[in-house]
């Protein structure tokens, strides 16, 4: 069965109240009890810093990949008008290919790989060499043709950027050593009765699901399918070409594992 969100958190209220029912704690420690204030204080300040920075690169990712797919949507319109001459009959045709290439090298890699694609978008690149323009219409369209992708360009560079852009391990080991020590002494101070587990269960739930919400930030897999899969599926729909998940029957299924994990095996 696949693991949804959904079945993460269930899982996680389920586990932390569990454990603050059987668990029956240590002793009172004033020591430990003065520093939960401290600890938690300093575990929200950098997990929420951390998040805003997070949420600040998932939307540039999301507005950007807009962007992308929207130029090259805008780039195959304007290809059409191009086509309309007998000279670029087949560069339109292989504009198809080449726009289906990129897309289908680009589906399947995380983020931080997304450079990845420079092959495929140097083929686009370089087949505007081989355009024929004859009239002032197509010579203007050509023009526009050049800023469209010089749009495109700028989004694909900051994709790579942002894509790129994630915790390191030092700032993981700050935020999980804090968490480790907060849920520590949550339950080593906790006693039997039930405001103190419902208190402990309550808490331990938010700290976990926090990081999880960080994990899922920090691996884009939060909208993982409005930014990376649907816009991108309508420029194949413009360009004639079927979407991969009727080629492939399981691709959009396992596609949010995939792009955090790296290309799927052949």
């Amino acid at each position: 069965m696949k693991l949804t969100v959904r079945h993460v958190l269930i899982f996680l209220i389920v586990i932390s109240f569990l454990a603050a029912y059987f668990f029956p704690g240590v002793k009172e420690n004033e020591a430990v009890k003065s520093s939960i204030t401290f600890i938690g204080i300093l575990f929200g300040i950098i997990l929420g810093f951390f998040i805003t920075d997070l949420y600040a690169r998932y939307q540039g990712i999301r507005n950007n990949a807009a962007l992308d797919s929207s130029a090259l949507t805008t780039f195959y319109t304007f290809a059409k008008i191009l086509g309309e001459n007998k000279k670029n009959k087949k560069w339109l045709e292989k504009q198809k290919t080449l726009i289906n290439n990129y897309i289908k090298k680009f589906m399947p890699l995380p983020w931080d790989r997304y450079s990845e694609t420079e092959p495929e978008f140097s083929a686009i690149t370089d087949s505007l060499k081989e355009i024929r323009y004859d009239t002032d219409k197509e010579n203007e369209t050509f023009s526009n043709i050049l800023g469209v992708f010089s749009g495109h360009s700028d989004a694909r560079e900051k994709l790579i950027m942002y894509g790129k852009d994630k915790l390191s391990w030092g700032e993981w080991l700050v935020i999980l050593l804090l968490g480790v020590l907060l849920l520590g002494s949550l339950f080593y101070t906790k006693d039997t009765t039930m405001t103190s587990i419902i208190f402990t269960g309550a808490l331990s739930s938010a700290i976990l699901i926090l990081l999880f919400v960080v994990k899922d930030l920090n691996n884009l897999n939060f909208g993982e399918s409005a930014i990376a899969i649907e816009p991108y599926e309508r420029v194949l729909d413009a360009i004639g070409k079927p979407r991969f998940f009727k080629k492939k029957g399981k691709f959009l299924k396992n596609l949010l594992t995939i792009k955090t994990r790296g290309r799927p095996n052949k």
